[in-house]
C-alpha cells in the first residue's frame, strides 16, 4: 500500500510539474486566463502530492502502533 502512496505522489508531481511549465510558457505568451487555469491544477496536484505523502506517514505509523 505503502508503494500505491508513493506511486500517486511522483506522479502528480510529475503533473504539478507539467502544469507548472505550461503556466510559465502561457505567461511568456501574455496569456494570462490560461496562465490562471494552469496555475490551478498545479496548485491541485501539489495539495495531491502533499496528502498523498502525508497518508503514507499516517499508514507508516498507524502500522507500528499496531
Amino acid at each position: 500500500m505503502e508503494r500505491i502512496y508513493t506511486y500517486f505522489s511522483l506522479l502528480s508531481m510529475l503533473f504539478s510539474l507539467y502544469f507548472g511549465g505550461l503556466a510559465a510558457f502561457s505567461f511568456i505568451d501574455e496569456n494570462m486566463d490560461k496562465m490562471y487555469l494552469n496555475i490551478g491544477y498545479c496548485a491541485l496536484f501539489l495539495s495531491i502530492m502533499i496528502f498523498t505523502l502525508d497518508a503514507k506517514k499516517h499508514k507508516k505509523t498507524d502500522h507500528h502502533n499496531q
